[in-house]
């Protein structure tokens, strides 16, 4: 037996197509060699995971002036609370349920 029957498969990596010789040169494999891809495409994905977080760091967008406005109107007894209004609103943002 040789050295190598005894040790076997290391890591998974197996022969990936049957070899052959070239030019009586070294062995090589009759498969379509792997394309490498340049670091270059990695640029985007880090570019987006940097966006996304500084995005998390920030507070929520909010309309101050719409708060203001709410914030007097519940003050002042002005604002009124129409439940049907309400849940049709919440009906329509999940869907309406199962259809």
């Amino acid at each position: 037996m040789s050295g190598d029957s005894k040790i076997g498969p290391v890591g998974g990596v197996g022969r990936t197509g049957p070899l052959r010789r070239v030019a009586g040169e070294a062995v090589v494999s009759m498969r379509a060699p792997v394309q490498l891809r340049p670091a270059q495409e990695n640029l985007p994905t880090a570019k987006l995971t940097r966006l996304a977080g500084s995005l998390a760091e920030q507070a929520p967008p909010v309309d101050v002036a719409r708060v203001a406005a709410l914030r007097t109107a519940i003050a002042s007894g002005s604002y009124g609370v129409h439940p049907a209004i309400i849940a049709g609103a919440m009906l329509d943002f999940h869907g309406r349920g199962a259809e």
